[in-house]
């Protein structure tokens, strides 16, 4: 079970990520404002712009300053998605299909070997049966 995001953080770790989530949000929330206000500008917005992006640099500051206590390993491959624009959960979803792709792939190899072992050990039976008896008196004996 997952925990929901009101659950408090199992440790440090866990309230530094909250945290830099948090920071995260409040700076998108932020960038969202500056854009309304930079689009609707008027004189007597100034001041309100001034706000936010003050708020939005300490945003950034105290990103910055949380940014050494994480230990966050995220693959080049989705940090490539994301530079390109594109969402990290594309790369989420076509890396579970090719996983699973494989593992079928593997799951068939699996079953060839098995049945080819029990075709191999049915003709030794066939053709060889007192060597093969010999070899399991010698591993019975070992």
């Amino acid at each position: 079970m997952q925990p929901s995001r009101s659950d408090p953080p199992t440790d440090f770790h866990d309230a530094d990520r909250e945290a830099m989530e948090r920071k995260i949000r409040e700076a998108l929330e932020t960038l969202s404002q500056v854009r309304v206000t930079v689009m609707n500008h008027e004189q007597a917005d100034e001041s309100v712009l001034e706000q936010r992006v003050d708020r939005l640099v300490r945003g950034y500051s105290d990103m910055f300053a949380l940014k050494d206590r994480l230990n966050v390993n995220i693959p080049e491959d989705v940090l490539g998605y994301v530079k390109e624009g594109r969402n990290p959960d594309e790369f989420t979803s076509q890396f579970i299909e090719r996983v699973a792709s494989e593992n079928q792939f593997t799951n068939g190899k699996i079953a060839a070997l098995t049945n080819f072992k029990q075709e191999f050990e049915a003709k030794l039976q066939e053709f060889f049966p007192e060597e093969l008896k010999e070899r399991q008196k010698d591993e019975t004996t070992q």
